[in-house]
């Protein structure tokens, strides 16, 4: 490992999500800020309230635990966290570390499309709970990172309700706010496209070497829509006979995340149209972050289709960035952020949301062109090298280097209605943790009614190593 110079601040970075092999968006995120903020020269780690087995040469990579928490936050000098799990460690938002909150994801407008066998009563409160993390951490934030103008205007919104817009003092600057919201969206990797073999064709069962493959390249969600596609799929391949489209992963690796209803749905749907294992085939497993590359080599066209919605709107669609990456045409559907960069850099093209007619008619039109598809891909690899990790990261990198507490004072923290949000005590990191292993980013609120337990709670999350939770 480097030595990091002993001058500057040094970093540490707290996700919700697990870091492994088969690394999802947000912990990609994070892996790639300790890798370039390392390369900077600062002293990094990342710690994972949930398993991790994923190890770097240069950076630390440790579990967030009861044992370590307050002892990992009080050495360093900024912490970055990124996840829906602050607000249940309200300890942390006293800490005099400059506190930066990631908040490329808004995990609030995904519940929007996530309540599969939800009751009524309970979708309620996991959406005040879910307001709360975020009054949470925009309550303390001194730097929040998003990923789009769009968020920056979402972000700002939810600032100014929380009254941290605020007429400037008297000789403070009146664009502060523009300091406090910064745009780092997420990133392609430094290194040119370059894989080392390939993975699909001739080798997925269904596949093979001559066919024409559109790749889903991330996991499939219910606020996507790959049911429109599959339709579509359905129609092309009167056209295009060796029409196959390979979705990279049906399940993610975070369990705590699982049940997502569309999933099913779209097997279903393909088995009920007899293309099941012939022109759409799923990989059951999550493909590991470093291989990502071979499965996009084979690959013709990437596809990513969604639902209209504001989860839609204020989406940074992460995978996406990899066709572009890849050098990949893009076929999506209109409404977020990518139908912006296809429209300004040309790299693919856009049908309405739920059209299976135009999203048929786009997908055999591109197989019948190559020069077409050929001038998409040159302009998806012309956008690659502006929006790698170095130079989309150049905002914190900035930051990083001289750390400062907001010039907007935070307020107290906001909090849901009493009526909505059971009255709970979760200042614990294992009480965390525990959330997010059950419920992921929805933070299911377990209730802490026994008064014993909750001293205890309380005094682990100070740091007494002999605080029993079991009462």
């Amino acid at each position: 490992m480097t030595a990091p110079h002993p001058d500057l601040p040094r970093i540490l970075i707290v996700i919700g999500e697990p870091v492994s092999e088969r690394l999802a968006g947000p912990a990609i995120r994070a892996w790639e800020i300790a890798t370039i903020l390392h390369a900077e020269g600062h002293a990094v780690t990342i710690a994972s309230l949930r398993d991790v087995s994923r190890r770097a040469d240069d950076f630390e990579v440790v579990e967030f635990g009861p044992e370590n928490a307050e002892a990992l936050v009080d050495a360093s000098d900024v912490v970055l966290f990124q996840g829906g799990f602050y607000a249940s460690m309200p300890w942390l938002r006293d800490k005099p570390q400059v506190q930066v909150m990631d908040l490329y994801d808004p995990f609030h407008l995904e519940f929007l499309h996530r309540q599969h066998g939800m009751a009524a009563d309970e979708v309620d409160r996991v959406f005040a709970e879910l307001t709360t993390e975020l009054n949470a951490q925009l309550s303390r934030a001194d730097l929040v990172l998003c990923a789009s103008d769009r968020q920056r205007d979402l972000w700002i919104g939810q600032l100014a309700a929380l009254g941290r817009v605020r007429p400037p003092r008297a000789g403070s600057d009146p664009a502060v706010i523009d300091e406090l919201v910064r745009i780092v969206p997420f990133g392609v990797p430094d290194a040119p496209f370059a894989p080392a073999r390939r993975a699909v064709r001739g080798i997925v069962p269904g596949i093979e070497a001559d066919d024409f493959v559109l790749i889903w390249g991330g996991g499939i969600y219910d606020w996507f829509d790959p049911l429109t596609l599959i339709r579509a799929v359905d129609r092309a391949r009167a056209d295009v006979p060796h029409l196959r489209l390979f979705f990279m992963a049906k399940v993610h690796p975070n369990a705590g995340i699982d049940g997502h209803a569309v999933p099913d749905q779209a097997v279903a749907l393909a088995k009920e149209l007899g293309i099941y294992g012939t022109h759409v085939v799923f990989n059951e497993e999550w493909v590991a972050y470093d291989d990502r590359a071979a499965y996009l080599a084979d690959a013709d066209l990437g596809v990513t289709t969604h639902n209209a919605g504001l989860e839609t709107r204020f989406s940074f669609r992460t995978r996406n960035l990899d066709y572009v990456w890849a050098g990949l045409p893009l076929i999506t559907t209109e409404g977020d952020v990518f139908e912006d960069l296809i429209l300004r850099h040309g790299f693919g093209t856009t049908v309405p949301v739920g059209d299976v007619d135009a999203l048929a008619t786009a997908i055999v039109a591109a197989a019948g062109d190559s020069e077409l598809r050929a001038r998409w891909s040159r302009a998806a690899r012309e956008l690659a090298a502006t929006m790698t990790w170095r130079t989309n990261l150049a905002p914190l990198v900035e930051f990083c280097r001289d750390p400062r507490r907001a010039a907007v004072a935070p307020w107290n923290l906001v909090t849901a209605p009493p009526a909505v949000l059971p009255r709970t005590r979760l200042d614990d990191v294992r009480t965390a943790a525990r959330l997010l292993r059950t419920g992921g980013p929805a933070l299911v609120v377990e209730r802490l009614q026994d008064r014993r337990r909750r001293s205890a709670l309380a005094r682990v999350a100070v740091g007494d190593s002999d605080a029993s939770l079991d009462g």
